[in-house]
């Protein structure tokens, strides 16, 4: 598949998986973190910090009609911004970002690379923005190839 850089961001989509199954919210983080890494968007240990940084500032967000998280880790481990995304036939539990004990059922996860903390910023609020108009949530889940994704992704930058 291919990959293009688009206003700083690397869209490759590999790192796009429509209809994905996963058990915990470990096995995802492992399997992308190992995706970026492999493709050298993130150095090495950027899968564990990734990991690690979930137990102690989690990323689930309740946007009310669906579950997000948006897993991501210190700028150190980062070569190039880029992000990857699964839309989930199930959904995983995360713990709620909110630092509530509570957990969110997550549908859509989206994976951060991100060298530029500011346009970390910018992209979380326009993307939590966006998750609360049911109209992009369903646009989302109904997304048939990477290229869409890309698209609805492309709105945030």
């Amino acid at each position: 598949m291919s990959a293009k850089t688009i206003n700083g961001l690397v869209f490759d989509q590999d790192l796009i998986q429509l209809h994905a199954r996963y058990d915990s919210r470990e096995e995802l983080i492992k399997s992308f973190g190992k995706m970026i890494e492999e493709k050298n968007y993130a150095k090495k240990g950027y899968t564990e910090s990734l990991l690690q940084r979930e137990i102690e500032y989690p990323t689930g967000i309740n946007m009310g009609t669906i579950g997000i998280a948006i897993p991501h880790t210190n700028k150190e481990f980062v070569n190039e911004t880029a992000i990857a995304v699964a839309v989930l036939d199930n959904s995983i539990e995360f713990e709620d970002m909110g630092g509530s004990d509570e957990t969110v059922n997550a549908e859509i996860v989206m994976v951060l690379v991100v060298k530029n903390p500011k346009m970390h910023i910018s992209f979380l609020k326009n993307l939590t923005s966006l998750f609360q108009e049911e109209k992009f949530v369903k646009r989302f889940q109904n997304a048939t190839n990477p290229d869409e994704i890309e698209e609805i992704l492309l709105k945030l930058l």
